[in-house]
């Protein structure tokens, strides 16, 4: 996923500071979330190989989380009459 940038989604895609906010938090969330799970993978006694699958497919469930949340807020700024 490429990265977005403040300006993008207040221009391009017409969210407002609040709408960046919640997005902002949720992306802390999952973050912290996906940090706590892959620490605990570390230290489990799996071996290394194991680890570093379960770490890298907790690293791509989070950035997947990510994509979605911004997608979603994204098309709540769509006016209905535009989908159709």
């Amino acid at each position: 996923m490429r990265e977005i940038t403040y300006k993008e989604l207040k221009k391009e895609h017409g969210l407002s500071n609040k709408q960046i906010h919640k997005l902002d938090r949720k992306k802390q969330m999952i973050f912290g979330h996906a940090l706590k799970m892959i620490d605990g993978c570390l230290k489990s006694k799996e071996d290394s190989e194991n680890k570093i699958s379960t770490c890298l497919m907790y690293v791509s469930m989070a950035e997947d989380m990510l994509e979605k949340n911004i997608f979603d807020e994204i098309s709540e700024c769509i006016p209905k009459e535009a989908l159709n």
